[in-house]
């Protein structure tokens, strides 16, 4: 059969091994010969790759945001930075149970009844990761700071800070469900075996106070048809963006809630940075095997393709 679109897959140094763009490639010109894949570099123009995929219909997939590569048509997809009480406010007006939260101003003082005794005080600004900038509080403590007076090199400097409820799991946990298109091709959940204690005459707490942290906690990939039904959920709100790495509480009652979705796209979890200790925790060598996710991928790809390659 003659392609009659095209699937352009943007590969960023870094970011993914090219060989998981190659495995998805194969799987995608075996199952649909109407279809030609195309993997272009990031980090250039990719000049004839760029006016060969012109030719048809197409498709554009990035994880991150396109750099130097910029296509001449198609239908993209593609990761942005979004600053994360953006992330919130709309994953909330899509309908998602997120936690009551706030931008704090000059003017913020909580409500107890709403927010109940512990507050995180969280950056807005996109690219702060791993728990930086992050600190558990008193309710009642909660207070505007000038964008000056946070440290160097603090996210507060370079965007407001938001208050969101704390959400007591019983125990620290955090359950990461990767998504594409809104279906899972990774989950990874981090659970203490210890109940969460934290002192009550503190008036601020750091996140290995209240985050899972070794030796005392568990590590596995969850296969919970609730948690997953919830990230499907979670990608109707934000469909715009077509890789989400959601970042899932579940409560005392099993209630479940979303605190981020990680829209930039570094969440490649097969070959990021992160990567190699997902595998020692997960014990494979196979980060791909619990959701054959790489057969998903390339079955989710083809279906966009044929229905909005431009």
């Amino acid at each position: 059969m003659e392609p009659t679109r095209n699937l352009v897959l943007v590969h960023s140094e870094g970011w993914q091994d090219i060989g998981d763009f190659y495995a998805i490639k194969s799987r995608v010109e075996a199952a649909a010969p109407d279809i030609e894949v195309f993997i272009a570099s990031n980090a250039t123009r990719s000049s004839a790759t760029r006016k060969k995929a012109a030719r048809r219909p197409t498709l554009v997939f990035s994880p991150i945001c396109l750099l130097s590569f910029q296509p001449d048509r198609g239908k993209i997809y593609q990761g942005r930075q979004i600053s994360k009480l953006e992330e919130i406010r709309a994953l909330a007006a899509g309908g998602v149970a997120v936690p009551p939260f706030e931008e704090i101003v000059p003017e913020t003082r909580l409500d107890p009844a709403i927010y109940g005794p512990l507050v995180l005080v969280k950056p807005s600004f996109a690219l702060a990761s791993w728990g930086q900038g992050v600190e558990l509080r008193r309710t009642e403590t909660v207070r505007y700071r000038p964008l000056e007076d946070y440290p160097e090199h603090h996210p507060g400097r370079w965007g407001p800070m938001i208050a969101q409820k704390f959400i007591d799991c019983g125990h620290a946990m955090t359950a990461r469900v990767l998504t594409l298109f809104g279906e899972p091709i990774f989950t990874f959940v981090r659970e203490s075996t210890k109940p969460l204690q934290l002192d009550p005459e503190r008036e601020t707490f750091e996140p290995g106070d209240f985050m899972p942290a070794p030796p005392d906690v568990k590590l596995y990939a969850s296969h919970d048809p609730e948690l997953l039904a919830f990230a499907a959920r979670i990608y109707r709100a934000m469909p715009d963006v077509a890789l989400q790495g959601c970042d899932i509480l579940r409560d005392r009652n099993g209630d479940l809630y979303v605190i981020e979705i990680n829209p930039g796209g570094g969440t490649w979890a097969f070959s990021n940075k992160s990567a190699p200790g997902y595998r020692r925790a997960l014990n494979t060598e196979d980060l791909t095997r619990e959701f054959d996710a790489f057969t998903t991928c390339a079955r989710l790809l083809i279906e966009r393709t044929r229905a909005e390659a431009a």
